[in-house]
């Protein structure tokens, strides 16, 4: 079954999403290891954001994200009704032009 195509930002999500999953199951049973491995040399942990500073960065991601499609809209806005009055003029200055 394919996956579905997920934008950058999803996938950064779900990525996110997965971490924090594994992170509340615990640690992972203690796999079989060799003397020989070295073991890990310990992660500097990052202090968690509070589920307030999450929400807080998660409103402003999409506060940007909704700048951009207005944005969008605004110039798609102007250029299409532009264009179909562009066409309908054309039209109208032709259309006499042919009956003759």
């Amino acid at each position: 079954m394919e996956k579905e195509k997920l934008s950058a930002r999803e996938a950064a999500l779900v990525a996110q999403a997965h971490r924090e999953a594994e992170a509340r199951k615990g640690p992972a049973p203690a796999a079989v290891t060799s003397h020989a491995a070295a073991p890990a040399a310990p992660q500097p942990a990052k202090p968690k954001a509070s589920p307030a500073e999450r929400l807080a960065r998660l409103m402003a991601e999409e506060r940007a994200e909704t700048e951009r499609r207005k944005k969008k809209m605004r110039r798609y806005g102007i250029i299409v009704p532009a264009a179909i009055i562009g066409i309908f003029a054309l039209w109208a200055l032709r259309a006499p032009s042919r009956r003759r």
